[in-house]
């Protein structure tokens, strides 16, 4: 122990430990010094946005907020009797659900065979499925509109059709499902990847001195092993594809008659566009608390049945 520390300090044992007092107080609030930069920004640029905007859901404002009136609920009311906000809700899930089982299932897969040493070309293999990911997303989102046009797209030129897949009732929320899968796939598949990678060969070894079936080895001990990750890469998964709204603002603006708009950008539309703040606010509220909800029973249920043993 430094002498020059103890000097100024004082020591009182107290049933075999050291109680240090004299500049101690100083000494705790460094560290959080050290955090408060963190902490102003997180509270500045999202616990403030987030109080603000619970605050404005129960208020009818104009757009330079300089006439404010509360009314309560009513902006609750309203989405309550909005048909659209309903059939949005609709959209949302069934592009949220396909994105995570999609991308989570193919992932699993891209992973198995970049993993495998029976496949040449691992690493232009990998790097072919990680780098959709790392693309800008309006880069991605002009290559697939290109690739969509009903003349002179390859998708159509291929089916040797004629099918307006951004225009139509029928095909336009397919159409960006399929974009949100090829783009977030590869965050799914690294992940995997590397809980793949970090299960120990000797599980394996012991595992083929019964059997060498590849298949039953890989539903017996690898995806067993790799719940842990599997965990992690669903929450992330859920709660980023059901806050994505990029892709529809750029290639379909929820059209047509909003087959294809998901509830962030009609949050976007109402509070932002049609300048209806307050109705915007709730819906984003309300979006929020379900995202918030969700998490803490994923969280506190699911993590029960995950092995974190290796």
């Amino acid at each position: 122990m430094d002498v020059s520390f103890c000097a100024n300090h004082q020591f009182i044992g107290n049933g075999g430990k050291l109680l240090l007092k004299g500049s101690l107080s100083k000494w705790d609030v460094k560290p959080y010094l050290y955090i408060l930069p963190m902490v102003v920004i997180f509270g500045t640029f999202s616990i403030y946005p987030m109080l603000r905007t619970v605050y404005l859901s129960f208020m009818d404002t104009n757009v330079d907020f300089t006439q404010m009136q509360f009314i309560g609920f009513e902006n609750y009311d309203a989405i309550n009797e909005d048909r659209n906000f309903w059939r949005i809700v609709g959209n949302t899930g069934i592009y949220g659900l396909s994105q995570v089982t999609l991308t989570i299932t193919l992932g699993l897969l891209f992973a198995a065979i970049a993993n495998s040493k029976l496949v040449k070309f691992r690493t232009l293999f990998r790097m072919s499925a990680f780098y959709p990911f790392v693309l800008p997303i309006a880069v991605a989102a002009m290559v697939w509109m290109y690739m969509y046009h009903p003349y002179r797209g390859a998708i159509n030129l291929l089916l040797d059709q004629r099918i307006p897949w951004l225009d139509s009732f029928d095909y336009a929320l397919l159409s960006l499902i399929i974009v949100s899968v090829w783009k977030s796939l590869g965050f799914s598949f690294l992940l995997i990847l590397a809980g793949m990678q970090n299960i120990s060969q000797d599980y394996y070894e012991a595992a083929a001195l019964e059997s060498s079936n590849r298949v039953k080895l890989y539903f017996r001990i690898t995806l067993p092993m790799l719940m842990p990750t599997l965990f992690v890469v669903c929450l992330l998964s859920i709660t980023s594809s059901f806050q994505s709204m990029d892709l529809v603002a750029i290639m379909t603006q929820g059209g047509p008659g909003n087959s294809s708009n998901v509830l962030m950008y009609y949050i976007y539309q109402e509070g932002i566009v049609n300048r209806r703040i307050g109705y915007g606010s709730a819906v984003s509220t309300m979006f929020l608390a379900v995202l918030i909800a969700f998490t803490i029973i994923y969280l506190r249920y699911g993590e029960r049945s995950v092995s974190y043993e290796r």
